[in-house]
């Protein structure tokens, strides 16, 4: 017969059964869930503050992605320009111009 472990979860409290033989979670018992009385004005204010976490978010994820596009075309044109001075006026070896 196989030895079963009783184990708590620190994160979430959930009970596992684990078999140690095998190595496996046999069983789970989700933890009680505790209702804590809220109160509604303090719960609308924890709302509206993560509305406007939520909104901030955006507005910096906005910018960056605008800034990001005008970065990648600087870059972009930097490159090019380079190419343009580098060029020798040779064409590049292609694989099959070797045959």
């Amino acid at each position: 017969m196989t030895e079963k472990l009783n184990v708590t979860c620190p994160h979430c409290r959930s009970t596992l059964k684990i078999d140690t033989e095998a190595g496996v979670v046999v069983d789970h018992k989700p933890p009680a869930r505790l209702s804590e009385k809220v109160d509604f004005n303090d719960r609308l204010k924890a709302l509206e503050s993560e509305k406007n976490r939520a909104a901030d978010f955006m507005e910096e994820a906005m910018r960056k992605e605008k800034s990001k596009d005008r970065l990648m075309e600087d870059r972009f044109r930097e490159l090019l320009d380079d190419a343009k001075k580098n060029d020798d006026g040779s064409r590049p070896i292609k694989d099959i111009d070797l045959d």
